[in-house]
């Protein structure tokens, strides 16, 4: 059994966050967790019609099966020019990004954020405030302040550390999702 790396420090720089928790998620089986997380998360938008989603790349937590739950509308996002989000509608074809992200076409109609009730937000970290940490774009902190007040966000992450280092513009999500195997199973905080 691979021994676990040490946490950095809450004042670390974010690259050396990044850098933990990317060696960290290589112990994780990501597939199992994603069942896991899946199954969990269900009960969590029965009050929800209109949900943001994401399409995970290889190494992260996959909730796209959700898009199979009846009587909700499903989004996307998109990585859009300006470092923006764009929403769209889903099912629809989906493409893979210069980042490596499997996206929702340019030419895809955009929907309004204003429809959006549950936002699920990835991330690689996540910490006990909300905050998360992603790659790095800023794509997330853009796009959060964006959506309406009632609008829920919970942020989806394989670890949750009691505290990550923040600059000015992070923006936390309202609640956050994550396994640990030191809490055993999922936890919503």
């Amino acid at each position: 059994m691979r021994k676990p790396i040490p946490l950095p420090s809450p004042k670390s720089p974010k690259s050396e966050w990044r850098q933990w928790a990317l060696e960290e998620r290589q112990s994780q089986d990501i597939p199992s967790l994603s069942t896991e997380l899946c199954q969990t998360l269900t009960p969590l938008l029965t009050d929800a019609s209109h949900v943001l989603l994401y399409a995970a790349t290889e190494w992260e937590l996959d909730i796209l099966a959700l898009a199979q739950l009846p009587g909700k509308q499903f989004y996307l996002p998109r990585c859009a020019p300006q470092r923006r989000l764009a929403i769209h509608a889903y099912p629809c074809p989906l493409v893979t990004s210069s980042f490596g992200i499997r996206e929702p076409e340019a030419i895809a109609p955009e929907v309004s954020l204003a429809l959006l009730d549950l936002v699920l937000v990835p991330a690689l970290v996540l910490d006990e405030r909300g905050f998360r940490l992603g790659y790095g774009g800023g794509y997330y902190d853009r796009f959060l302040p964006l959506l309406r007040k009632n609008c829920r966000t919970i942020g989806i992450a394989p670890f949750i550390v009691p505290e990550l280092p923040t600059d000015s513009w992070d923006i936390p999500v309202g609640e956050t999702y994550s396994s640990s195997s030191s809490r055993g199973g999922w936890s919503l905080r």
